[in-house]
């Protein structure tokens, strides 16, 4: 039965690694554009801050709607599911304009306490590209709740494809590229992936639109929580950059933290790759009340994360000024004990990220809001201590310190609920190592013959 399991996962796995590995590798080679050839280190300090913006729009949105909608789609029966579709995408409406609205009146504010001019117009093209997000995250949605990881690969690959290859050929024929520039080919991207998804979806689109109070308020109350967790882990993954311009006068070093942040995402591709996996199975009805199958997939799941991302963190510690050589230049080169200690975090956030993921899945989301929301507020003190005393590498030590905090508190609180033991997750990861060699071996085998 487990074999069984493994296929599936590996088969899935394969077309969703496919599209997260899409989005950090694109992601480093625009850094890499930029940072050696478009923008100065305080202009790539200014795009830090915006797609730390963006990520905060994404967040609030998919909180509040696409957990609970794909909870409900795997868990409901076929009847109920165009109610379920038709709540969710006037969810993602009524909070997208809600955000757009605050956006307007927030963009000077923001800019101001960032010490960065430029942002204020950035923010007010990005107005336009949310209203585009609409349709594309709705269409996104659907693709994860019918594990259409084929489909969501395509669409990750030209949304992000289309906002480098127009960079690429703007830097052919002028040599100056500004920040407005960029944040047009970001929204061009958004469009692109609309037409992709669209192809994929289209069979499982509901051709009517029924809205009930009922399913609003289930997916809306489910949601509240996923979103104050989401919130709070945003929080928790973004504040050192809120913190820094303000504190230290300058965005140099949000530009330094966003070049790091782009190598260490790596480590966190195959935590986000399982976590997409994870969450449809666990979010089953027959499956979220049987604690021993929780327990199995969650050492399963961390497991298979840490057999990727440790040897790609050792990786990491060992060299890394000809990591920051290769994306950046060496104006960037104060950051290599930034990058080794921020990679570190990696082996922390398997743990974290797949206890989130668990305990939503299982219908405890008020769980896991208090949890992340206390971790969030020590990360926020300890960022500010550190950076008030030791200045950017104090970020650093703040990151470190408050994943411990939350580690062990996580580990408490699963070993409560499912009596899962954190070191089983590290003999999968021993034990995956074979698993997947035979796995790829047998289906070497199956090509061939």
């Amino acid at each position: 039965m487990k074999t069984a399991k493994n296929n599936n996962w590996l088969l899935d796995g394969f077309f969703n690694g496919l599209q997260k590995l899409s989005i950090p590798i694109f992601g480093l080679v625009s850094t890499m554009i930029l940072a050696k050839d478009a923008l100065s280190v305080e202009e790539m300090g200014v795009w830090s801050l915006f797609l730390v913006v963006t990520s905060f729009v994404e967040l609030i949105r998919q909180a509040l709607v696409k957990t609970s909608m794909i909870k409900y789609v795997n868990h409901a029966g076929p009847e109920d599911q165009k109610y379920i579709l038709s709540s969710a995408l006037f969810l993602n409406i009524i909070v997208t304009i809600s955000i757009i609205i605050v956006l307007l009146f927030t963009a000077v504010p923001i800019a101001n306490i960032q010490a960065s001019p430029a942002l204020e117009s950035m923010l007010y093209i990005f107005l336009g590209g949310m209203l585009l997000l609409i349709p594309f995250s709705h269409f996104e949605w659907i693709m994860y709740s019918k594990s259409q990881f084929r489909g969501l690969f395509w669409t990750y690959f030209f949304r992000q494809g289309i906002s480098l290859l127009l960079l690429i050929l703007f830097l052919l024929f002028d040599d100056k590229i500004t920040l407005n520039h960029l944040v047009i080919f970001y929204c061009i991207g958004i469009a692109a992936g609309i037409g992709v998804s669209y192809i994929y979806v289209a069979n499982h689109l509901e051709k009517v639109f029924l809205l009930t109070w009922e399913w609003t308020n289930k997916l809306w109350h489910f949601g509240k929580y996923v979103f104050g967790s989401g919130l709070s882990t945003l929080v928790f993954a973004n504040a050192a950059q809120m913190m820094m311009a303000p504190m230290l006068g300058t965005t140099i070093f949000n530009a330094l933290q966003g070049v790091s942040a782009r190598v260490v995402n790596l480590t966190d591709m195959p935590s986000q790759v399982l976590s997409d996996l994870l969450f449809p199975k666990s979010a089953k009805k027959e499956n979220a009340e049987n604690k021993e199958l929780i327990k199995y997939y969650y050492e399963k799941t961390v497991g298979a994360t840490l057999c990727f991302t440790i040897p790609m963190i050792l990786f990491i510690i060992l060299f890394p000024k000809f990591i920051i050589l290769f994306i950046s230049g060496p104006e960037y080169l104060v950051a290599v004990p930034f990058l080794q200690l921020l990679s570190v975090t990696g082996i922390f956030l398997a743990f974290l990220k797949q206890y989130g993921v668990i305990i939503d899945s299982t219908g405890k989301p008020k769980v896991n809001f208090i949890t992340i929301t206390i971790i969030a507020f020590i990360y926020v003190v300890f960022t500010y201590i550190g950076i008030k005393n030791y200045g950017f590498i104090g970020a650093a030590y703040a990151l470190i310190a408050a994943h411990v905090v939350g580690f062990i508190m996580t580990q408490i609180i699963l070993y409560k609920f499912f009596g899962i033991r954190f070191m089983n997750c590290f003999k999968q990861a021993f034990l995956f190592y074979p698993e997947l060699t035979k796995m790829i071996f047998d289906k070497a085998q199956w090509k061939k013959n």
